[in-house]
């Protein structure tokens, strides 16, 4: 585990690993208050039994990382709120840029890119969005590099191939879509769920020289 990351993206990290390791894909999500401390938490649940309780949706289309960390917050004080951001592991798509706009949380950062879906340009240049001067960053270089090779091992796993339009909207990281490939050829992270092996072992393989 790098000794860099704050709880907050240990934590993201750590769901979206929990994901994965629930055949949905590897995505996940926290929210941190001002001080970094971690007051919520959700992942992907698309790949699991639908459902809509406790907070938590599972096995539908709005069962996305963002979705359940924000739906398991249990209050948004305003305007304490303000101050919260949520720490996501891949670029939020239009439908999470949305509840995050709606939410009363005026921060968001993501590690892994999302050329094919990401929407946080709504949140920075939608005419009504922009009034609520949500912020907007990027996680540490660590973190968007294991976050995005999980990501790409994930949706290679659910049949998209390397070479598809899904994910040739990647091009830009091309490098780390071979290392998904490669690892998703050899089953290496296959091989870690099937055992449910801990996060530092996912990232000790994740984090390897492309």
């Amino acid at each position: 585990m790098p000794a860099e990351l704050s709880a907050g993206w240990v934590a993201a990290l750590s769901e979206a690993w929990d994901a994965y390791l629930h055949g949905s894909y590897a995505i996940g999500a926290v929210v941190v208050d001002a001080q970094g401390h971690v007051i919520a938490r959700g992942r992907n649940r698309l790949g699991e039994p639908r459902g809509a309780e406790g907070g938590v949706i599972s096995g539908h289309d709005l069962a996305h990382a963002e979705i359940n960390a924000l739906l398991n917050l249990s209050a948004t004080p305003r305007p304490d709120s303000y101050g919260w951001t949520v720490l996501t592991t891949v670029q939020p798509c239009p439908q999470c840029a949305g509840a995050i706009a709606m939410s009363g949380v005026r921060g968001v950062e993501y590690a892994a890119p999302d050329p094919w879906a990401g929407c946080t340009r709504l949140l920075t240049d939608d005419e009504y969005v922009m009034k609520k001067q949500i912020r907007v960053g990027r996680a540490p270089e660590t973190v968007q590099v294991v976050a995005l090779r999980l990501a790409l091992v994930g949706f290679m796993d659910e049949g998209h191939d390397a070479l598809g339009p899904f994910l040739q909207t990647f091009h830009e990281h091309e490098a780390d879509v071979q290392y998904a490939s490669r690892l998703t050829q050899g089953d290496t992270l296959a091989a870690l769920r099937d055992r449910r092996a801990p996060l530092s072992d996912a990232l000790a393989v994740l984090g390897g020289s492309a």
